[in-house]
């Protein structure tokens, strides 16, 4: 499933209307719309928002309720790598996703910068 009937998915079930979504997450209903056709992409702070306003995960809304790390992530050793994380302490884990969001962050500016 896409993303955007991720978001109609969950939202229906929990029997939300597109216009009470929209209110509780700050953003118009028509772009509401064009995020659940998927001809628009939210920002990871309206996905946040969707999230927290839809009380699922964002990898729920990402990725689908019913699939898991293994099943999405193919590279079997950062897999190993993320449950050995979730077994550190809360400031550990901050600290590995500081780490990583450093690191990508590079990358996408490499990236821009050289194209």
């Amino acid at each position: 499933m896409s993303f955007g009937s991720n978001i109609k998915r969950v939202r229906t079930e929990k029997g939300i209307s597109q216009e009470e979504l929209g209110r509780r997450i700050s953003v118009h209903p028509n772009q509401l719309s064009k995020y659940e056709r998927d001809q628009a992409a939210p920002s990871i702070d309206v996905v946040q928002r969707m999230a927290e306003a839809l009380d699922v995960s964002i990898d729920a809304l990402v990725f689908g309720a019913q699939q898991n790390m293994d099943a999405v992530v193919s590279d079997r050793e950062l897999v190993s790598l993320f449950k050995k994380v979730q077994l550190l302490s809360d400031r550990q884990k901050d600290t590995v996703k500081d780490f990583l969001s450093a690191f990508v962050l590079k990358q996408d500016l490499k990236e821009k910068l050289t194209v």
